[in-house]
């Protein structure tokens, strides 16, 4: 299992594919939208992961706690990242640490060519904050190889109350963050054309729940 991405909620995607294209000094590719789901997105790679810039999608009349969150924030910040897999197995080591989870979901994205990309998710109902959501991409292409280089990744780290589980659950899943004890926060650095980009999560951030993005 390895960090397939970052989620950088913003509250217009318009507004921050310029802000994104400013900052890391590269333009990123639109993605497209998330059936049913009520978002939409674009994409910048880090290399062997990717930067995912989600907004809420206009076209689609989608109520939940996630597009209202996201349409309601006054700036941009990581919410979640999500490590990929094979989701059997992961769904199996989460149970046997006691960690619910929902899932696997087929999940869909329209390009912006008018491809259609389908994978799964596994959403975990527990274990605490920094905790990821899971993702097998079936046949569809990676975005990290297929979207434009933002920059590459220098570090990710989260901060969390409950650090040692959270610590411990990741190693059995084979994942390597670094996790310590704190106050709750998501933090990605990453060396870009323009210099050393830090982007971390907020308090508006904080609050939104993807649980399953519905």
């Amino acid at each position: 299992m390895k960090t397939d991405h970052f989620m950088y909620a913003v509250a217009d995607l318009d507004q921050g594919m310029a802000w994104a294209e400013e900052v890391f000094g590269v333009a990123p590719a639109v993605g497209g939208s998330h059936e049913g789901l009520g978002t939409r997105n674009a994409l910048l790679s880090l290399g062997d992961t990717y930067l995912e810039i989600i907004a809420p999608d206009p076209a689609q009349p989608v109520e939940s706690q996630m597009v209202a969150g996201m349409a309601a924030m006054s700036a941009g910040g990581l919410v979640t990242w999500a490590a990929q897999g094979d989701l059997v197995v992961t769904k199996g080591l989460l149970e046997e640490a006691g960690i619910p989870s929902t899932g696997p979901v087929e999940t869909t994205r329209r390009t912006a060519d008018g491809g259609l990309l389908v994978w799964d998710l596994l959403f975990p109902q527990a274990g605490g904050y920094g905790m990821p959501f899971f993702i097998d991409w079936r046949d569809a292409p990676h975005p990290a190889r297929t979207t434009p280089v933002g920059g590459t990744l220098v570090s990710f780290g989260i901060s969390a109350p409950d650090a040692d589980n959270l610590g411990a659950v990741l190693t059995s899943l084979g994942l390597n963050a670094e996790v310590s004890a704190g106050a709750p926060e998501l933090r990605v650095a990453i060396e870009g054309a323009n210099g050393l980009v830090v982007l971390a999560s907020t308090e508006e951030t904080r609050r939104l729940h993807p649980g399953s993005r519905r």
